[in-house]
């Protein structure tokens, strides 16, 4: 099989601490790796900028004082993630050390803001819910109106607590937290204008993606003894439907020693069109790869 310029983790890849908070870690990580390209000389940051100030004096603080059990910590985390995913949405993909996060000339207000959207929800009088806001489908407001009323009595609030609870309890199982993958990879397909088709033949990636000849494994743990089911069943993708790219798609929060293992076996080429990524990073490879058959053909 002919080589093929593979997207890697290592180059596509951003950190899951860009994306999601693990633990207190995952802010200082965040907030020092900001810091270090707000204070490289010559860095795309102006340094003399009132915002970029507030920042450094900001970080000069929680150095002081320390990072764990710093709730302010904790809130500069979630406004610097929801920049970046609003950077994410804008261009498709960022580097911190070219692109710039805009910062407020005072960065209080925005922390406060983000600790009153985490607690008190409520307090934001402008934003209502109703069920023609929430399911835009007769069909389907008319379903969760008749299942409101028979299971809490009319009251809203309490049914969309429940559905969160039954999600929440499912996906605790290995195989609902795989579909929940599936779906999420089916998501990011459809919003690239993809034709999916799911497999779930022994032999035979879960996903199968025609137009890229692209086959999806997923994958949310993953042990040594795995190793020999999976390359089988790449394999055997590979020699039925003759694909040109395989992936396996593994969750964000799978630790890094075992994303590592698992990306050993992309290290050794056992099978040559192989990437393995983590799921934050599926639209990115996705995107990738269309690139790479587009100067293919």
């Amino acid at each position: 099989m002919p080589r093929f310029d593979r997207p890697r983790a290592s180059t596509i890849g951003t950190p899951v601490y860009h994306r999601r908070r693990r633990d207190w870690k995952d802010d200082r990580d965040l907030i020092e790796e900001v810091a270090a390209s707000v204070n490289k000389l010559d860095g795309p940051y102006e340094y003399y900028d009132k915002g970029v100030f507030a920042f450094r004096e900001k970080v000069k603080g929680y150095r002081e004082v320390g990072y764990e059990n710093n709730k302010n910590v904790f809130y500069l985390g979630i406004w610097l993630r929801e920049k970046l995913s609003e950077m994410s949405r804008n261009q498709a993909s960022y580097d911190l050390r070219v692109h710039t996060i805009p910062f407020p000339e005072d960065l209080e207000p925005a922390i406060l803001k983000i600790e009153n959207k985490t607690f008190n929800p409520a307090q934001n009088k402008n934003e209502t819910l109703s069920l023609d806001t929430l399911f835009p489908d007769p069909h389907l407001r008319s379903f969760a109106r008749e299942r409101m009323q028979m299971l809490h009595h009319g009251d809203l609030i309490a049914y969309l607590s429940s559905l969160v609870l039954k999600e929440k309890e499912s996906l605790l199982s290995n195989s609902a937290s795989i579909m929940d993958l599936i779906h999420i990879c089916e998501y990011k397909l459809s919003a690239l204008k993809l034709e999916v088709r799911k497999r779930y033949s022994v032999g035979e990636t879960d996903l199968w993606i025609p137009s890229l000849s692209l086959g999806v494994e997923i994958r949310n743990t993953w042990e040594k003894s795995d190793e020999i089911s999976l390359i089988q069943t790449l394999s055997d993708t590979n020699f039925r439907l003759q694909s040109r790219h395989l992936v396996v798609v593994v969750p964000d929060d799978i630790s890094d020693e075992s994303f590592e293992l698992l990306r050993a076996i992309e290290r050794r080429q056992v099978i040559e069109n192989l990437s393995i990524i983590r799921v934050g990073d599926f639209s990115e490879y996705v995107s990738k790869i269309q690139e790479s058959e587009k100067v293919r053909s």
